[in-house]
């Protein structure tokens, strides 16, 4: 077997899409650049995370106006997601696939995700109680919360256990919410009426994302509803790629141009999240990076490069651990600050810690969530486990 096959993810279904993948690495980059300045800022001991010392957060052309806004990924993961769990869907109701089974769907999703997620849930858990002394009376109510996808919703926060789950959460509202959402849309039967009720649920989306903000509603804060437009955005991609499969196919150097476009108004337009004007900005910004990662030829290379798509396709178990590993590797890493100022110290530990977290998730990857990707996986394990007791 080689090294590639190893650690490429496996699809339920016999199409791979490298350039999701690829996206899918964009995303998991900006939020690992993020986590690792908050840790390595809280280290060292630095007010605002760092952010006077890389040059202030003011401007477009200071270092720390961008690297505020790159917990965007988590964003943009949001209309990936909203692409994939669309694909089987609108083949179903548009007649180029066969009818979804939800008994299928729920436990794919099931058997896929949880594994990975209860483990690492587990194995911090053990970590705050007997490396951090964390009292387990104040850790269970959060475990509880946590495995059951709520932590934010019962206590309006993220879980202290692995505070980057909170959008993990958001996703499993999304995977269940899905089948309910094209039920009712395809019931519509007039497309104008399919436009104006596509239209209501994104102004609805953006007026409840910015109410909850301005009032302060942390627990539902971070529902789905409140990042119903970015997984629209993905659906909308989704939409396209199946009905219009010629736009996808050709390649063309304007369309790195735009992408590049898009790149920046990524940026530009994420704060405030809560203000309509950038919502629906930002969302035409992922939108038209998710068609340029296709039509642009430099943008398409990029994104299906092997190297790019495969750590893409590991960000299930990046995101799970880096959070966590960075505050440990700070620790470390504080070994090496030179004293040539903040900046370059960040960018060492960049150099240093990106590739040991993606290491470390490889492994996880390998051993525990690609294993999860083969459909039959607990199937397999029950027969197996029979064949031990009869062997006993």
């Amino acid at each position: 077997m080689s090294f590639i096959s190893r650690i490429q993810r496996v699809t339920s279904s016999t199409s791979f899409i490298p350039e999701i993948d690829g996206l899918r690495f964009f995303a998991i980059f900006t939020v690992v650049v993020f986590h690792l300045n908050t840790a390595f800022s809280r280290q060292l001991g630095l007010p605002d995370l760092g952010l006077e010392e890389l040059g202030g957060k003011d401007n477009f052309f200071q270092p720390a106006w961008w690297i505020i806004r790159l917990d965007l990924g988590v964003k943009v993961f949001f209309s990936i997601s909203g692409f994939v769990l669309a694909l089987p869907f609108l083949k179903q109701y548009l007649g180029l696939g066969p009818a979804i089974n939800l008994r299928s769907y729920y436990l794919r999703r099931l058997t896929r995700l949880e594994p990975p997620f209860v483990l690492s849930l587990l194995f911090f858990m053990m970590v705050h109680h007997f490396v951090m002394e964390a009292e387990w009376g104040s850790l269970l109510p959060s475990l509880g919360a946590g495995l059951l996808y709520a932590h934010v919703l019962f206590f309006g926060e993220p879980s202290p256990i692995n505070p980057v789950t909170w959008s993990l959460e958001t996703e499993a509202q999304f995977y269940l919410l899905v089948p309910l959402l094209f039920t009712f849309f395809f019931a519509i039967r007039k497309a104008i009426w399919r436009i104006v009720a596509l239209v209501m649920f994104s102004a609805l989306a953006i007026w409840f994302k910015a109410y909850t903000f301005y009032n302060g509603l942390g627990h539902v804060g971070s529902t789905v509803l409140a990042f119903g437009t970015h997984f629209l955005t993905g659906i909308l991609v989704a939409y396209l790629y199946l009905t219009r499969p010629a736009l996808f196919k050709e390649r063309f150097y304007w369309h790195d141009l735009t992408g590049v476009v898009a790149l920046i108004g990524l940026f530009v337009f994420y704060k405030p999240q809560a203000f309509w004007l950038n919502n629906v900005l930002f969302n035409t910004c992922t939108f038209t990076l998710m068609f340029s990662a296709f039509r642009g030829r430099i943008f398409n290379r990029f994104f299906t490069w092997s190297p790019i798509y495969l750590i893409g396709g590991m960000c299930y178990s990046i995101y799970l651990l880096h959070y966590a590993f960075f505050h440990l590797w700070v620790k470390i890493g504080q070994y090496l600050v030179t004293g040539w100022g903040y900046k370059t110290d960040l960018i060492i530990q960049m150099l240093a810690g990106i590739p040991v977290v993606v290491l470390v998730s490889a492994v996880f990857f390998v051993i525990v969530e690609k294993p999860c990707m083969d459909k039959d996986w607990p199937k397999r394990l029950i027969f197996r486990l029979r064949g031990i007791k009869k062997a006993i």
